[in-house]
């Protein structure tokens, strides 16, 4: 019989539902174990992103299971309960049930999204899209979206293990034979007097509000992301030097006979991108400041000094990796300093900024080749340039070679400063 009745289950919601079980008993500990697996060299690296896109590839397929779950659910009968006549216990039962059905189809869809909205680490296997259309690439609304698949696996976690209790009750404690409606080729003889349909709409409004919470609670952050990211630019001129302790970036000026120019970081940014396992992943900078003293008809006097705040990189998704050892270790170098008090013209409107790039406690010679246009009081600038990364000694351990990160990082600059007294 392959479907429904107002007593019993049919083999495809049967199937349905085992498929649907076994994948979530192999996902649950294939996500703990992918967790806890180091990364500290490029060969755990790859062994590491194996897993992950098993595990989103997994995910994938049961959330594609979940919907014709539901789907099948809709347009068949419903079996009564055979214990609606206890009202809290039938009460919990259909409650579990709905919180089940929400985590299974919620649980993996947060993290098909959480992962469409990051760049980089461990891709979903076909037949599945990398991306999902109108979800932009945004570290915040990422986070937001993997709180939510945190969340909801959680709920996905307790309401499986009340699923099964119960099962487990109904079939040593009540000898009853709900359990066996839901497994494949069991001969089970059910009557219509033996069932009850359950009325109540209260299981699903309780059900409701859990998703309804974690659906605030994840939002919730990611309003707060906002709020910090309005805020996130220090246009002062004083910043943390590599060893945490403030400087002024003003005070070792060469001269102050000489237009200054302040930073609109509203209108300004940061960005790089690094090269993971083949494909471009994109990172940006949220807290930076530039002392700039520039004019063009005094170049011997113009300088430039930029402190860059390590901390507030994001990096797709690997921006924990990143900001750790063997990488960028910023529980060590808190800052990175571009100085250049030699400035000349290559063109019209083009120049290079030559001085000394320190980054991770090593100093470079470094030369920044920028487009200027200057209106009135509004100087506009872009700059386009790239360093390697074993220069800085950046991956030296593990990473020596450029399979799994490349060896070239691209820094970008797009910047509009304001002409001060």
């Amino acid at each position: 019989m392959l479907n429904n009745t107002k007593e019993t289950y049919g083999l495809i919601a049967q199937l349905l539902h085992w498929a649907t079980a076994l994948l979530i008993f192999i996902l649950i500990p294939l996500g703990v174990f992918m967790h806890e697996l180091p990364i500290n060299t490029s060969e755990e690296i790859v062994y590491k992103s194996w897993f992950y896109s098993l595990h989103k590839t997994l995910g994938v397929t049961v959330f594609g299971i979940a919907i014709l779950r539901v789907i099948w659910a809709f347009i068949q009968p419903k079996p009564g309960a055979l214990n609606a006549d206890r009202k809290l216990e039938s009460f919990l039962a259909s409650t579990i049930h709905w919180t089940l059905y929400g985590s299974i189809i919620a649980m993996p869809l947060t993290g098909w999204l959480h992962h469409s909205a990051l760049e980089g680490f461990a891709p979903i296997w076909w037949p599945f899209s990398q991306d999902l259309p109108f979800i932009p690439k945004n570290a915040d609304l990422a986070s937001a979206f993997g709180t939510a698949h945190f969340l909801t696996g959680i709920l996905l976690v307790l309401s499986l293990v009340l699923h099964v209790v119960g099962a487990l009750k109904h079939t040593f404690v009540d000898r009853d034979i709900t359990l066996k409606r839901m497994v494949p080729g069991a001969k089970v003889a059910v009557t219509s007097s033996m069932v009850r349909k359950l009325n109540s709409r209260f299981p699903l409004t309780v059900a409701a509000t859990c998703f309804l919470v974690i659906g605030i609670v994840s939002g919730g952050g990611l309003l707060s992301h906002d709020h910090d990211h309005s805020h996130s630019h220090d246009t002062s001129n004083v910043t943390q030097d590599a060893d945490g302790e403030a400087t002024n970036l003003s005070s070792n000026s060469p001269s102050t006979e000489i237009t200054r120019w302040e930073v609109d970081h509203a209108k300004s940014t940061l960005t790089i991108s690094i090269t993971q396992n083949g494909k471009p992943v994109p990172g940006e900078f949220a807290k930076w400041q530039a002392d700039i003293a520039f004019d063009p008809e005094k170049l011997e006097a113009s300088h430039i000094k930029a402190s860059v705040n390590i901390a507030s990189l994001t990096l797709g998704g690997v921006t924990e990796k990143a900001l750790d050892q063997p990488f960028l270790n910023v529980k060590k170098f808190k800052t990175a300093t571009f100085e250049a008090n030699e400035i000349v013209r290559v063109g019209d409107g083009l120049y290079e900024a030559k001085g000394t790039l320190t980054l991770i406690g090593i100093a470079k010679p470094f030369v920044l080749p920028f487009a200027l246009e200057i209106k009135g009081n509004i100087a506009i600038a872009t700059a386009d340039a790239s360093i390697r990364r074993l220069d800085f000694g950046i991956g030296k351990d593990g990473f020596q070679t450029d399979g799994t990160v490349g060896f070239d990082v691209s820094i970008s600059v797009k910047l509009e400063a304001d002409k001060t007294d």
